[in-house]
């Protein structure tokens, strides 16, 4: 099976702003691309090789936890 990383199509990426996370899960529920799963310390990791930037998981963050950011341009 052939695995494409597709993390470098983004011109975004999520930021999770951790004292805001309550650990519900629906960024990990809701991804398209399954790259969110959860971490050793309780809280949702996303893997930036395969996030596509779309932004499904900061809008269906309920506790508005996580923000897309500007990816920088070298």
């Amino acid at each position: 099976m052939l695995i494409t990383r597709t993390g470098d199509w983004r011109f975004r990426h999520p930021v999770t702003k951790i004292a805001k996370c309550r650990q519900c899960g629906w960024c990990y529920l809701y991804c398209p691309t399954g790259c969110i799963s959860p971490g050793d310390s309780g809280y949702f990791r996303v893997d930036m090789d395969y996030c596509k930037g779309c932004g499904i998981c900061a809008y269906e963050c309920p506790a508005q936890a996580i923000v897309m950011v500007r990816e920088e341009v070298d």
